[in-house]
């Protein structure tokens, strides 16, 4: 399995790699060196000792192999020999709830997942960044397969999604595990949380599937598997007309999103991701071919800010945003603006300048407002003011559907204006519609086309 393009960039990174496997051949890094002119950093040198560089065939084959750890991404940070064992590991796997993962690397008893940017190393017995998959004996899990940890019936217009299916409910679920540690996570409790802090396989099994039961408890949730087929009849038999993962990373359980979206394809029922976008070119085209809406948090438009604010990197999420724009799925795009963080009024127009002309005048933005939550309880929400100056920047730049949300009360902080009659064509009151004035995706008023999924 080849290193797509997206993740072909530096690994030297010698702060990114404390805490990992020690020990590996000296002479196979000095190799790394001599072949490329500059040095390898030691957890990749790891990694190509464990590939069996031996078997590797020819010359040729060697030198592109080190080309292809020397501009890979630096591993994250991982949990060493944190993975679950005995017992409490046989229960997961017979409850269905480990599956092999897909988009990794075998290098020898050693693995790394390349899902997403972090491209977690691991030996056996560890595990990744995420918390949601670890190394047995060589092979890649995933433990969030089929086992949701929270699910709700939820407005469309909650993901935030303002142009697809207004008006429409949507079946949502969510795992444990995030590839982003944010300073300001709303849903800290599960996406900071391991699967088995989550789920529990001990006792009788419960499965999710119609007919649907007049509730259940924690602890029968804690228990349950909902496997992708059995989400799509939940969806159907509550009348939703999509089916979406979000709340906390459908990357980090991405293979549970795959077959879900798969399974929706096969069902003619819409299904929607939403997520922080820090995803690997090549699994995200495998997963985007078959979803049909997408909500993308682009949490601000400058690399040193995603580094401190999100453990993450800002190159990976416009990769995506472009992505998506290329595969003809639709998707909008929120703007979290963190007072100290994300605030500053010249990166919003940078960001916004960069929405306009590479995803185009149409892309809905949504600015929402920080509340104090998880590590960044000691900030002030964020002034309604910025807020507006901030859509007004947006507006200034060409972006025809800007909105303000997390502000109940706010004037026009929800509406759809018409770009061309600028007449309002959907109000919104929180997440209901309250008027809608459109005719087969037009404006009502004035025929013009709006930008959008209606139907």
């Amino acid at each position: 399995m080849g290193l797509d393009q997206a993740s072909r960039r530096a690994v030297n990174n010698p702060e990114a790699q404390n805490g990992r496997v020690a020990n590996s051949g000296a002479s196979i890094r000095r190799r790394a060196t001599i072949l490329h002119g500059k040095p390898l950093s030691r957890r990749a040198a790891i990694g190509l000792g464990a590939a069996g560089v031996a078997g590797l065939a020819g010359a040729a084959s060697l030198f592109d192999f080190f080309a292809k750890w020397r501009d890979s991404e630096a591993p994250a940070d991982i949990f060493k020999g944190d993975a679950p064992k005995g017992e409490l590991w046989d229960l997961w796997r017979k409850r269905g709830w480990a599956k092999e993962a897909s988009h990794y690397f075998k290098l020898g008893r050693n693995v790394q997942c390349k899902v997403c940017p972090n491209n977690c190393l691991l030996a056996p017995g560890d595990r990744s960044h995420c918390r949601n998959k670890v190394n047995d004996d060589g092979t890649l899990y995933t433990l969030v397969y089929a086992n949701p940890c929270t699910f709700h019936v939820d407005p469309v217009e909650k993901k935030p999604l303002f142009h697809f299916l207004p008006g429409s409910r949507t079946f949502s679920l969510a795992t444990s595990g995030c590839v982003f540690r944010c300073l300001n996570c709303q849903n800290w409790e599960i996406s900071q949380k391991k699967p088995e802090e989550t789920k529990d396989p001990r006792g009788e099994e419960l499965r999710l599937r119609p007919p649907l039961p007049q509730g259940l408890t924690l602890d029968q949730i804690a228990k349950l598997s909902l496997f992708p087929a059995d989400a799509v009849a939940v969806a159907e038999a509550l009348g939703c007309l999509s089916l979406a993962c979000t709340y906390s990373e459908p990357t980090a359980f991405y293979e549970y999103t795959f077959d879900i979206c798969k399974a929706a394809r096969e069902r003619k029922l819409r299904n929607i991701v939403v997520s922080c976008g820090s995803i690997e070119e090549r699994p995200a085209r495998d997963l985007y071919q078959l979803v049909d809406a997408a909500h993308v948090d682009l949490k601000g438009f400058d690399d040193e800010t995603y580094k401190t604010l999100n453990s993450g990197k800002l190159q990976p999420i416009l990769n995506t945003l472009q992505t998506l724009k290329e595969l003809g799925v639709w998707f909008e795009i929120i703007n979290l603006v963190v007072p100290t963080y994300t605030d500053d009024l010249s990166m919003i127009r940078r960001m916004c300048g960069w929405i306009a002309k590479e995803l185009g005048s149409d892309r809905p933005l949504h600015f929402s407002r920080f509340h104090p939550e998880h590590k960044l309880a000691q900030l002030p929400p964020t002034p309604v003011e910025t807020l507006v100056k901030a859509r007004e920047i947006a507006r200034s730049e060409g972006l025809r559907y800007v909105y303000i949300g997390n502000v109940p009360g706010l004037e026009n902080a929800e509406t759809t204006f018409c770009p061309a009659c600028r007449k309002p064509i959907i109000e919104r009151d929180i997440f209901s519609v309250t008027s809608f004035n459109l005719d087969a995706g037009k404006c009502r008023f004035c025929g013009a086309k709006i930008a959008g999924v209606w139907s």
